[in-house]
């Protein structure tokens, strides 16, 4: 395991986390206070996919008010029956009723969360730490995490399913478990989330972030 004296001091990870993997990377906190900040709350209802593709480039709040999508609201915590949620699903996606009821029972869903704040800029970063962070990245970049963390006996989960995947197969998941997930996507965000083809979700709890930082060889990652 990996000795946390070594550790390097990153101050502002969401800048190294850039450098590696691109700009689609925000960092997220739960229930933060942002009185000195300015962060956008918007009236318009998002889904969270579409919150999360919108906070690579500026920072803005969710909250019980402006979050519309049931599969997130349910993820986040807002909503609390999935037996609804499961029947949507399923109609829209003509995927049987029982199958979806089980799959949500793996997928946490979160409690207590009053807003999330996405976006996190280097300078709020310096005073307010990131519960986790959310990024876009190439498969093959996967494979470069996945083996770096590896060297210090850390797994990284990797989702089957095709549903709730930014919401909840790794932002609930990653909150949860603290653990590093990775979801191939959901065709809802694909398409609203801003996800390319040729990119994977993945989600960084904040007590790993330092570790994968250090462990990291920048030219392992595919740019």
């Amino acid at each position: 395991m990996v000795h946390l004296s070594l550790l390097i001091n990153f101050k502002n990870m969401i800048s190294e986390l850039k450098k590696l993997f691109g700009q689609k990377c925000t960092g997220i906190k739960i229930n933060g206070d942002f009185k000195e900040f300015f962060i956008n709350v918007p009236v318009k209802k998002m889904k969270f996919c579409e919150a999360v593709a919108c906070s690579f480039g500026l920072p803005l709040q969710l909250n019980n008010k402006n979050t519309e999508c049931p599969a997130a609201r349910r993820s986040i915590g807002f909503d609390k029956d999935d037996r609804q949620l499961a029947e949507i699903i399923s109609d829209r996606n003509d995927i049987p009723n029982q199958f979806v009821d089980e799959t949500l029972k793996d997928i946490p869903k979160q409690t207590e969360i009053k807003n999330i704040s996405l976006g996190i800029t280097d300078y709020m970063e310096e005073r307010i730490q990131p519960d986790l962070y959310i990024i876009y990245l190439q498969p093959a970049n996967v494979t470069a995490v996945t083996h770096a963390l590896a060297k210090h006996g850390i797994n990284v989960s990797i989702s089957p399913y095709s549903l709730l995947s930014v919401c909840g197969n790794v932002f609930s998941k990653t909150l949860q478990n603290e653990e590093v997930t990775v979801s191939f996507g959901c065709p809802e965000s694909r398409k609203t989330g801003g996800i390319h083809h040729d990119e994977v979700v993945m989600g960084i709890p904040q007590k790993i972030t330092g570790i994968l930082l250090n462990s990291l060889n920048p030219q392992d990652i595919y740019q």
